[in-house]
């Protein structure tokens, strides 16, 4: 995670600190990998833990996906559109969470049913409310271009509004483009809006500008029209406005609370 890189230094030692949780596991032990990471896969030959592999791309003796069901072991467990969060990173932790649970004996049953009322961490993609039909998603961790296109991963584009921008860190937004190409409307803030607005104007989406979080919220809910998404994943730090990512996905929370009023 590039987030994480001026902490660790390198990638390499970024893996290294991971790594170091197996250290002193042995063959009693488990190890959960996800196996859609060749990474991973290189790792978990250099253990002397059980390794238990979840995929959502391939059949592993663990946790996988296979035809839209969520299997362990060749047992079906539950729907993959059960799962109470949206976007393909969440059938991944998902995935990781049935291969705990089966390890330590619980039952389907209550898998199934946790994982379905299961609406999200505060600030990740979580489900804030839903007026007049129009669902809000906070998702202000979202502050890098990576965590914003596993955000959109889990919606239909054409009936998502996007609230975008924040830090201007001089990274430009191409990345971005294939995955908000098809977006209802995008609106727009921060210091980092004119790179942002060039990856729209790429994308083809039309958008409107923000002068902050709230003002984001109203235009984003007057856009909007039953059955749409207005979703906050800024794909940017927020500290251009706002002290942390946490601030700004509080003032959403208001906003929607204030619209619903």
């Amino acid at each position: 995670m590039p987030t994480h890189i001026d902490y660790h230094g390198s990638f390499e030692e970024y893996v290294a600190a991971k790594w170091n949780i197996q250290n002193k596991m042995t063959a009693a032990d488990f190890l959960v990998l996800n196996f859609n990471q060749d990474l991973a896969k290189e790792l978990a030959r250099k253990t002397q833990a059980t390794v238990v592999p979840f995929s959502t791309q391939e059949k592993v003796d663990g946790a996988y996906l296979e035809d839209g069901q969520l299997y362990f072991r060749g047992e079906v467990v539950m729907a993959a559109n059960e799962i109470g969060v949206p976007g393909s990173h969440n059938v991944e932790n998902a995935l990781a969470t049935i291969a705990v649970a089966k390890l330590r004996g619980v039952d389907n049953q209550t898998i199934k049913e946790t994982l379905s009322a299961f609406g999200g961490v505060k600030h990740r993609l979580q489900f804030v409310d839903e007026i007049k039909g129009v669902k809000f998603y906070n998702d202000s961790k979202s502050t890098n271009i990576l965590a914003t296109q596993k955000a959109l991963s889990g919606f239909d584009n054409s009936k998502v509004i996007l609230i975008a921008g924040g830090l201007d860190r001089g990274n430009e937004f191409d990345e971005l483009v294939p995955d908000i190409t098809g977006l209802k409307k995008m609106v727009i803030l921060g210091q980092s809006a004119e790179r942002v607005k060039r990856a729209a104007d790429k994308a083809g989406v039309a958008y409107v500008d923000a002068t902050d979080i709230a003002d984001a919220t109203r235009k984003a809910y007057e856009l909007a029209t039953q059955g749409d998404v207005v979703l906050l994943s800024p794909a940017n730090a927020s500290w251009d406005m706002y002290a942390n990512f946490e601030v700004r996905g509080d003032l959403f929370i208001d906003t929607v609370a204030e619209l619903k009023e």
